[in-house]
């Protein structure tokens, strides 16, 4: 695995040309699969989970007396306690008021730019801020008719922060304001559906029943995935279509789900003609797992290696663009007279074309009036024996009245002479 520190104010000779190797990659692919989680949503204003200044630690201080890491935020057994409960609510609700307030980072914008060019095969993201959303891009993976769609950009392998579902009828909700609120005290809201039925219920004289309450759609550790099977599916469909480009970016791979999918998706890459995985991110992945997945190890930022490949798309761009813009008046003007006498090249070319036809239409008619002269009946050819030669009736009465005159003349000078 080559790294390149792009962190280092002034670059070397070695790592511009290695740096110029992955954007030629980038330029070239045509069926790339992104693998992206927080850190790219860093600079949208969304702190990742990990860092000094992440979630994590924003909960530990605004809940100093409760004692629980990080990741059991987003553990499944965490409903088993009351106080958990509530502080995983409470962390949500504040979750939710940062990515309402985030805008895609420029990173979100050269995935959006991949797909507009045709080089996004899929982009799986552990992102749960529906940042891709803003951008116009598919991310929903089941339709109105709760069919699972089949041209989804944007994978989300871990939900949506921006809908709720109920715990007991799975009823999909938005994740509005006043739903928020709740929220934000360490409760959960109350199911609608769930709410409406037991009223009529005992309306009807029924007996109660139990109603569940709304929680984010997002996939907990712990907990299966709704969608499982359905996103192995793209997954397996994906691969078989022969990617030639796996990009990693703002992740770490701590999560075991994910390292399956790199590790599957690089073999398959690398199957490739001129494969190549990137992982691009500011700390590199750790563990003997890794060795011989990644070509290119980006060190630094997302959005600064994101800003070089567009900006050398950009340069492609205006070079398949200077030979029609870059001419001097002289050059204009002989381009000019160039294409003038292409056209009285093809003027002539086509008066000669027309000259010729009317030559042999006149021609055509001269043999057609020749052969009208020419022309014998077939009345007066005399019926002959088969294979004697054919004369004409008229030669022969002429012939034959030649001779009969000749005999009369005779007669008449015999007669005198007597």
């Amino acid at each position: 695995m080559l790294t390149i520190d792009l962190s280092q104010s002034s670059r070397d000779v070695a790592t511009e040309r290695h740096l110029q190797s992955v954007t030629d990659v980038m330029l070239k692919a045509k069926r790339t699969i992104v693998v992206t989680g927080a850190g790219i949503s860093c600079s949208s204003g969304i702190p990742d989970f990990r860092s000094a200044d992440g979630l994590y630690n924003l909960v530990k201080k605004q809940y100093p007396k409760t004692v629980l890491k990080g990741k059991d935020l987003f553990d499944a057994n965490l409903f088993r306690d009351c106080t958990t409960t509530a502080v995983f609510y409470t962390f949500i609700s504040e979750l939710h008021a940062q990515t309402l307030k985030a805008k895609p980072s420029p990173t979100h914008h050269f995935i959006k730019m991949l797909s507009e060019k045709g080089k996004l095969l899929r982009c799986y993201t552990q992102n749960i801020d529906c940042l891709e959303e803003e951008l116009g891009m598919e991310t929903s993976l089941v339709c109105e008719k709760g069919k699972v769609k089949k041209d989804v950009n944007v994978v989300q392998l871990h939900g949506s922060l921006r809908k709720l579902k109920c715990t007991l009828c799975s009823e999909p909700y938005g994740f509005l304001t006043d739903y928020e609120k709740v929220f934000r005290e360490g409760e959960a809201p109350g199911c609608p559906k769930c709410e409406l039925n037991d009223v009529i219920r005992v309306a009807q004289g029924k007996r109660k029943v139990a109603t569940g309450t709304l929680r984010p759609d997002i996939v907990l550790y712990n907990e299966n995935h709704p969608f499982g099977e359905a996103i192995g599916r793209i997954q397996l469909s994906d691969l078989q279509k022969s990617p030639d480009v796996l990009l990693v970016m703002g992740t770490s791979l701590k999560v075991h789900g994910l390292r399956l999918l790199v590790r599957r998706a690089a073999k398959t890459v690398h199957n490739t003609k001129k494969g190549c995985v990137i992982l691009v991110n500011k700390t590199p992945v750790v563990g003997k797992e890794w060795d011989g997945v990644f070509d290119y190890f980006i060190e630094g930022e997302c959005d600064r290696w994101c800003h070089i490949v567009q900006d050398a798309l950009r340069k492609v761009k205006i070079q398949t663009k200077l030979p029609f813009m870059a001419l001097t008046p002289a050059e204009i003007v002989k381009q000019k007279q160039g294409l003038e006498e292409q056209r009285r090249k093809k003027q002539a070319h086509e008066q000669g074309q027309q000259n010729q036809q009317q030559r042999q239409e006149q021609e055509q008619e001269q043999e057609q009036t020749s052969d009208k002269e020419n022309f014998v009946p077939l009345r007066l050819f005399k019926r002959q024996k088969p294979g004697s030669k054919k004369r004409p009736l008229a030669a022969m009465a002429g012939k034959r009245l030649s001779e009969s005159t000749s005999r009369v003349t005779k007669l008449r000078r015999e007669s005198v002479e007597t």
